[in-house]
């Protein structure tokens, strides 16, 4: 097996001898979940809970990332955050047909759709135009999608994102 990059683009698009990532059970059962909280009529295969700009990334979602392993009051700082920080959440769909971007509400609750995507080779890369390291490495959880829509991934978490990208550049069905 290769080691691609998570810097190439479309590292994962269905080449031969790319790492493929199992997408783990927990990370399904959510898109499952979201699937039937946004009313549609297909099968999660991933999710991933982004920001809508970078600073927003940088700023809260560390903090978001660490309060959770602090014991006793982790998960009630967690929730407070991201109770107050809603409206710069996005949540990030692949289903069996089509890629999803929707405006996060409280709870993960799908809010408007943002934007939709058939699955395709090429339709979302991981990671910013590679212009140096320092760039690669924070921009590292950047989805960017077709059109140039552009979500960011927490980098504590970066496998969800690994997860759209390579999921959502496979053609439906696979």
């Amino acid at each position: 097996m290769t080691d691609v990059s998570a810097f190439d683009r479309f590292a994962n698009a269905g080449v031969p001898g790319a790492p493929r990532y199992s997408v783990r059970p927990y990370n399904q059962r959510m898109a499952r979940r979201i699937v039937r909280r946004a009313h549609l009529n297909e099968q999660g295969v991933a999710v991933a809970f982004t920001f809508n700009n970078l600073l927003t990334t940088l700023l809260i979602g560390p903090i978001e990332d660490v309060a959770q392993f602090i014991p006793s009051i982790g998960a009630l700082i967690e929730f407070a955050i991201s109770v107050l920080t809603f409206y710069f959440h996005r949540i990030v769909l692949v289903t069996d047909q089509n890629v999803y971007v929707y405006r996060d509400w409280p709870f993960h609750f799908p809010g408007r759709l943002l934007a939709s995507y058939p699955r395709h080779p090429g339709v979302v890369h991981l990671g910013g135009d590679p212009q140096s390291a320092w760039s690669r490495f924070i921009r590292r959880g950047q989805l960017t999608f077709e059109d140039g829509f552009v979500v960011y991934h927490s980098i504590v978490w970066i496998r969800r994102a690994r997860y759209i990208e390579q999921e959502a550049n496979l053609p439906p069905g696979l």
